[in-house]
C-alpha cells in the first residue's frame, strides 16, 4: 500500500526556525561514561498508554546499557504547559512526544533538531506519515509516532434495532442525514429527542467542522498555511448542514447546549446517546470500554464528491539544544519505537494507527479480535487525508475560527458574520507572526 505525503508547505513555521541558530551543546555524558537521554511523553498517570510506554522505555534501556534513560511524563495539558516553560529555559527533554499539530510551533522557536540526515535512507512506503513534518526545504522536524484520521463510527446494534441499513464507504452526507433521522428517538415521551442518530457538533474540530467544511468544497487555509480561506460559500453550506442537523425540532443531532450538557462530545457515542459519530482511531478505546457493538466506515462524501479527511501525525521531536551524542541516542529511541515489535505492542492499545506500515498492514492491526473490524477504513483515509493547516500559530488561529463557528451554531451569530470574523481574526494572528519574523 503506498503511503501518501501530506499536502502543505510549512514555510510559515520554517521562517521562524531558519532565523534561529543552535546554541552550544552539552557533553551529554552521564555518570559512568553513559550517554544521558531524557524521554518525555504525555499520558494519563496509570493509564495503559502510560504503562505501555514505560515498559517500552525499560526495554530500550535494557537493550542500550550505554544510555542512561530518564523519563518525564504528565497528562496532556500539564505536559505541554511544562514543556513550553522548559523550552524557554533550555531544559526540555532530549526527545519528546509532540502532538502533531504543535510540531511547527516548536520548529518556529528553533527548538527542534532537523532529523533529515537521520531519516534520509528511510522510505515513505515503510512509514506512514514519514514526510508529514518535512518542510519545503527538506528539513524533517519530527518523526511519526502514531497517526489519526477521522472515520464514521456507527452502532451496529442500534441500526439493527431500528431496521436501518448499515453505513457503507459509498455514503454521502445526504445518506447520513436520512439514516440519522430514522435513528433519532424520544425515549421518555416528552416530545423532545433524547437519543440521536448522529453527533454533528463538537468544539473540537478534527471530527467536526474541519472535515465538514472540506467535504463541502471549502478549506480553512491555503497550501502554504499563510492565508485563511474559511470565509466562503462552501464553508457556509457546510455549517448550514450542521445547523439543520442540530435543530431541536426537526434535526437528528444534539444541539450545542445538549452536546455540552451531556458531557464530552467524544463520550456520546460510547454511552450510546448517538448512533453515529465522526471519530479518530483513538475513539475506539471509549467505545470498547462502553461495550458498544460498533464498526466504522470512511467519511461520507460531500456535494463535491470529497470526504474532507484530515490527518494528524503525532511525532517524536528531538531537542535542538541537545548534544550530538544525545541526539544520536534520541534517534536510537525513535528507531526502536518505530520497529515492528514495539509498534505491535502499541497497536494493541488502540491509541493510534501504527506508523510502521508492515505492522499497519498486518493482522496485528487489521486482524485484531476487537472492534472495529474495518480498520482498513483508517488506512484508506490516511491515503487521501490532508494535514490540519499546521503552522507556527496553529493553536491561536484555529481557536479564533473554532470560537466563531460555535457562536454560529449556537445561534449567537449568523453564519456569514461568524465566518467573516473568524477569517479576520485568524488572518491577523498569522500576519502578526509573519511580521515578527521580519
Amino acid at each position: 500500500m503506498p503511503i501518501t505525503r501530506s499536502r502543505g508547505v510549512y514555510a510559515l513555521a520554517v521562517a521562524g526556525a531558519a532565523m534561529l541558530a543552535l546554541s552550544g551543546c552539552a557533553a551529554g555524558a552521564a555518570d559512568g561514561g553513559k550517554t544521558s537521554l531524557t524521554i518525555g511523553f504525555y499520558a494519563a498517570a496509570g493509564s495503559e498508554a502510560d504503562s505501555t510506554m514505560r515498559a517500552l522505555i525499560d526495554e530500550f534501556a535494557e537493550a542500550n546499557p550505554d544510555i542512561d534513560v530518564q523519563v518525564e511524563a504528565a497528562p496532556y495539558v500539564d505536559f505541554f504547559k511544562r514543556l513550553r516553560t522548559q523550552v524557554a529555559g533550555d531544559k526540555a527533554p532530549d526527545v519528546w512526544l509532540s502532538d502533531g499539530v504543535l510540531v511547527q510551533e516548536f520548529a518556529a522557536r528553533g527548538s527542534l533538531r532537523d532529523l533529515s540526515d537521520y531519516a534520509d535512507d528511510l522510505d515513505s512506503v515503510d512509514y506512514i506519515g514519514l514526510d508529514h513534518h518535512r518542510d519545503a526545504e527538506g528539513r524533517l522536524w519530527a518523526f511519526p509516532q502514531a497517526a489519526q484520521v477521522p472515520v464514521l463510527y456507527y452502532n451496529k446494534a442500534l441500526f439493527a434495532e431500528a431496521g436501518v441499513d448499515s453505513p457503507t464507504d459509498d455514503w454521502s452526507y445526504d445518506d447520513l442525514a436520512a439514516a440519522a433521522q430514522k435513528l433519532t428517538v424520544d425515549k421518555n415521551g416528552d416530545g423532545t429527542a433524547d437519543a440521536w442518530g448522529f453527533r454533528a457538533f463538537s468544539p473540537g474540530f478534527t471530527e467536526s467542522w474541519w472535515p465538514q467544511v472540506r467535504a463541502f468544497g471549502g478549506d480553512i487555509v491555503n497550501d502554504d498555511r499563510t492565508k485563511v480561506t474559511i470565509d466562503s460559500p462552501e464553508s457556509a453550506a457546510a455549517l448550514e448542514w450542521v445547523k439543520k442537523a442540530i435543530d431541536p425540532k426537526t434535526g437528528f443531532a444534539p444541539d450545542v447546549v445538549n452536546t455540552s450538557s451531556l458531557g464530552s462530545p467524544h463520550e456520546l457515542f460510547a454511552n450510546q446517546t448517538v448512533a453515529m459519530s465522526f471519530g479518530i482511531y483513538a475513539r475506539a478505546q471509549a467505545a470498547l470500554a462502553g461495550n458498544v457493538d460498533f464498526d466504522v466506515v470512511r467519511m461520507p462524501t460531500g456535494p463535491g464528491g470529497t470526504r474532507g479527511e484530515v490527518s494528524i501525525v503525532n511525532a517524536w521531536a528531538v531537542n535542538a539544544k541537545s548534544s550530538d551524542v544525545e541526539a544520536d541516542a534520541a534517534w536510537k529511541w525513535i528507531e526502536f519505537f518505530s520497529g515492528e515489535k514495539p509498534q505491535t505492542a502499541w497497536a494493541a492499545l488502540g491509541e493510534g494507527i501504527p506508523i510502521n506500515a508492515a505492522v499497519a498492514n498486518s493482522d496485528a492491526f487489521l486482524g485484531a479480535d476487537t472492534a472495529p473490524a474495518n480498520r482498513q477504513a483508517f488506512l484508506d483515509g490516511m491515503e487521501d487525508a490532508e494535514d490540519m493547516g499546521e503552522n507556527a500559530v496553529w493553536s491561536e488561529y484555529t481557536n479564533f475560527i473554532g470560537e466563531n463557528i460555535t457562536s454560529a451554531l449556537s445561534g449567537s451569530m449568523s453564519i456569514d458574520d461568524a465566518l467573516a470574523d473568524a477569517q479576520k481574526k485568524a488572518q491577523e494572528s498569522i500576519d502578526r507572526f509573519q511580521a515578527a519574523q521580519g
